[in-house]
Parts: C-alpha cells; structure tokens; sequence
C-alpha cells in the first residue's frame, strides 16, 4: 500500500505532536514551518532569568529515530484546497547563490502537494497597531526572544553601573515594564523579580532599591482567565513585592526608551516586554474558510477538527490545529494544552484510519497554573491552590510540558547547580 502525503504546516504544539506522532509507515509527512523547532512558551521566561540554557526551552522538528519525516524552513503563504497544494516561500537567510531570474519565480517559491493537511500556523502577536510596538518591544514567544530580554537586562545593569550615568537615569533605566497582565506577563515579571532579589542585586549593591518591574494591562484586572479570587491574590502577592500594576492602561505609542499612556503621558523604561494576546496569522485571514463573526477570526473546524468551508461543510482530509483554530460551537482558549490535546487527538485519528470509528474531540481540562515570584504560584481548577504548594506544582509542570526524557534530566540538573552555586549569567 502506498503512503499518503500529510503536509502539516506550523511547527508549534499542535503541527510538532502531530509530526512526532503520525505513523511514518502509513504517511510521508511534511512539515512546513519558519521555526524548525517546537518552542516550549511556558519555559521561555525561565530560560530567559537563566536557570537553564536556551536551548532546553526547544525540540527540533528534525529527530534521527523520524528521519523520514520532511522539514521546509518556510513560509506557508496560501493553500490551492481545490488542487491540494500549498504554495510555500523558502524563509532561510540567504547564503549565497542564485535566486530565481525575471519572469520566473520569485526566489524561494516553491509547492507542496497533499492528500492530508494540517493547518496549523499558530497566531501573530497583537500590538493592536501602537505605534513604535514592534520596533522597541521585545516579545517572549521564541528562545531567541528569551535571550534577547536575557542580553538587554545585563545590557542595563552595566549602563546604569557607569560613573557617567547619574541616579535619575538610572532610575529610568531600570524600569522594566511589561505590557499584558495574563499568564506570560506575570510569569516574566515574577522570574525577573527573583533574578533581581535573589541574585542580580548582589552582584550590583549600588543600585539595590533603584529597579522596578511595572505590568500595564487594558484590562481592569491582571490574569482574568484565573477565578476573581486568584486574580485577588495575585494582585497582593505581587504588590508585596512592589511590582506596580496599572490596570486599564491605554498605550498610545511606543518610543525607544519610553511608551506613552492616555492616563500617565510619558513613562521610561530600559525592558520593555510586550506580552498580550493574538491575532489572526496572515495565512488564515486570506483561506476561504468560515470564521466566528467575531472575536479572534479563527478557522473554525467541526467537532472532528475538519475545516469547515464558508458555507459550514467540512472539508475531507484538511484539519485545522492550534491557536489558529476553533470548533464551531465550543469555543476554546488559545493555550498550548489546547493544540496538544488536538495534535494528539488526530496523530490518533490518522494512524487508526478507521473514520468509522472516529470519536470527536473532547478537550479534557487542566489546571491553570501561573507563577508569581518567590516560591509562590496560583492553580485554578476543580480546587484552587495558592503559596508554595502551588509553586511546586508549577515547576514540576515545568518538566512534564517537554517532550523528551532528555530535556527534563537537564533540565533538573541546572535547576540543582542553580541552587548550589547560582545562575550562570549571575556566579557568586
């Protein structure tokens, strides 16, 4: 029997479980990704406060036990669904060579043709248009962004530490401020916090008391995925540790060294993080597929995760994953447990090839964790926690997000020479 063609494009926790897990004696599998690695979201703001190497935080797609599975470091830019193909440009930096010559294809332009495909491209980050946002912000999705905030709070520390700088520049650059008040954002502002208390300022007595974390977020309340009574404590938790919330704060632009607020004008900043939500990928604005008539214009699947056709039909043999996707009727956040549940969930459906048989998807739902900075951490679920006991639960949920044995011993064993004798970035 011969093998179908399952192109999957996107590399995050959907499109890379998928990849991982579809039998490679029943598909030739194609993954179509700028990203060649899987990057694990929740480990980003550790690896960025140094308490493991960057490269833990990512799984490459490329395995050698999957050696036949192919990976294209490439764009996905539209997909002819009547001819089952995509059209794909090439998204390596050039090094060398030749490129396409007039009135050919443009240079990197090339098609993939499928009998299965997963779409599957996650979101692009929402500055919603504020001016100078991209340009100055640093973001926290990718281990490379983890290591440019690593590189910019050592790049401050030594600014501020210079005999020409007096003490009001130094307050200023000193501010980090982090824009979104959800998991991602709290998360980042608790691990830098501990960076800063439990060893940064050691090394750096003279401008102990002079550094302060600000989250700003639109929203009136900080983490309100999380019940009232958790947002609350959250709240307290990290006023305690003078980290300064403002809530219902409306950036109106974005400068190199400041961003301005409807409510306070202008306000300094040496770190600023930009940690807010989605927007629809480039890729699924244009697909004529159906869309929710509002809120986040996600491809909507069925309850099989089948695309759905603008008039509602499913499409046979295209399925729609991740934070670009939704089931018609059951809404869903955009969380990584989310994408992997359904990656895993059709890997299932693929390989039994029995549609027979096939179940709908059912979401079964974890607990929200976040952490807030030294040893202590909020779950909601079916019962909520809070203090240490949650921060416990919170890093060894650290581990169980990556998918290799490997990854989880190195993992531990940094965290142990942390604790013994400090982060590397931050040696006593």
């Amino acid at each position: 029997m011969s093998k179908k063609s399952l192109a999957i494009i996107g590399s995050g926790w959907a499109g890379f479980t998928l990849s991982q897990k579809a039998s490679l004696a029943a598909y030739e599998v194609t993954v179509i990704s700028p990203i060649r690695t899987i990057q694990y979201t929740p480990l980003l703001a550790s690896a960025a406060a140094g308490l493991f190497d960057f490269r833990l935080a990512e799984e490459p797609v490329r395995r050698k036990r999957r050696t036949e599975v192919k990976y294209y470091k490439a764009v996905a830019e539209d997909v002819d669904f009547e001819n089952a193909v995509v059209r794909c440009r090439g998204a390596t930096e050039r090094v060398g060579g030749g490129g396409g010559g007039e009135g050919g294809e443009r240079e990197g332009e090339f098609e993939v043709r499928f009998d299965k495909l997963c779409i599957a491209p996650g979101c692009d980050i929402q500055d919603f248009g504020t001016p100078g946002a991209r340009e100055h912000a640093l973001f926290l999705r990718t281990t490379a962004d983890a290591r440019a905030i690593q590189q910019r709070v050592l790049e401050m520390l030594d600014k501020a530490s210079l005999p020409t700088t007096s003490s009001a520049a130094q307050h200023d650059i000193l501010k980090i401020r982090i824009v979104g008040g959800g998991a991602i954002g709290i998360e980042a502002a608790a691990e830098l916090y501990d960076l800063w208390a439990e060893e940064m300022r050691f090394l750096y007595p003279h401008l102990d008391g002079k550094l302060t974390i600000t989250i700003h977020d639109v929203a009136p309340a900080i983490l309100s995925t999380f019940d009232s009574r958790l947002s609350e404590y959250a709240t307290r938790s990290l006023q305690g540790k003078r980290v300064q919330l403002k809530t219902s704060s409306h950036i109106q632009k974005v400068e190199a060294d400041a961003i301005f607020t409807k409510e306070d004008g202008r306000l300094p900043y040496g770190l600023l993080i930009w940690a807010t939500g989605n927007k629809a990928s480039s890729l699924v604005q244009k697909l004529p597929v159906k869309r929710p008539e509002s809120g986040l214009p996600r491809i909507l699947t069925d309850k099989y995760l089948r695309v759905l056709r603008p008039d509602g039909t499913p499409m046979e043999n295209v399925y729609g994953l991740g934070d670009a996707a939704d089931i018609e009727g059951h809404s869903m956040p955009t969380l990584a447990e989310v994408a992997l549940q359904k990656g895993e969930y059709l890997a299932n459906v693929l390989n039994a090839n029995d549609t027979t048989a096939v179940q709908p998807f059912e979401y079964k739902q974890r607990a929200l964790l976040a952490y807030l900075g030294r040893h202590d951490g909020i779950i909601g679920g079916r019962q909520d926690w809070t203090g240490a006991s949650a921060w416990l639960a919170w890093r060894s949920g650290s581990l169980a997000w990556t998918r290799s044995w490997r990854r989880r011993i190195f993992i531990s064993i940094s965290w142990l020479f942390v604790w013994l004798g400090g982060r590397d970035i931050a040696r006593p």
